[in-house]
């Protein structure tokens, strides 16, 4: 387990540097961040389903495949919604809003598309127990960190804004 977990984690330091002097600026604490997440998340993942060293290898990639589609989208995603904002900022130049929209949305659906081939992959590859264990962990993971980021902000704004 130990041999594992070290393996998940240097491939996700390794993917996760690739990132990060793809997308920002080395150092970036923001991303440091997004990467330990990712990395705990994962190791929580494998812990819970009770993966072997080879089902856990499989599972990294097929994660790894698929936040890595998913960012792309979110990049191109993001490039229009800054198009928008400059449309918006130039009055004149309002003409193309229904078109840029219009893409926005159509990439919406290709994550919302790529999210469902996800799944629809980890139902393939998990049992049925297993897939009901991965998708109660996304509900839970995702609400414990919105829990402590709230409690974070909450800490914050008592001490007066630090």
């Amino acid at each position: 387990m130990r041999f594992l977990l070290s393996l998940l984690i240097a491939a996700a330091a390794i993917s996760t540097v690739g990132f990060a002097q793809r997308h920002r600026m080395p150092g970036d604490p923001e991303m440091r961040d997004h990467g330990r997440l990712e990395k705990f998340k994962m190791m929580r993942l494998v812990e819970v389903l009770k993966l072997n060293e080879e089902e856990a290898v499989r599972l990294y990639a097929k994660n790894s495949a698929h936040e890595d589609k998913v960012r792309e989208l979110m990049k191109s995603r993001n490039s229009l919604l800054d198009d928008i904002e400059r449309m918006l900022g130039d009055e004149k130049d309002t003409g193309n809003l229904k078109a840029v929209t219009g893409k926005v949305l159509e990439l919406d659906q290709k994550i919302f598309a790529e999210r469902q081939r996800y799944q629809d992959e980890l139902r393939n590859f998990l049992s049925p127990e297993r897939f009901a264990r991965y998708l109660l962990f996304e509900r839970n993971f995702g609400r414990r960190l919105r829990t402590a980021m709230d409690e974070m902000h909450r800490e914050r704004g008592s001490r007066g804004g630090d």
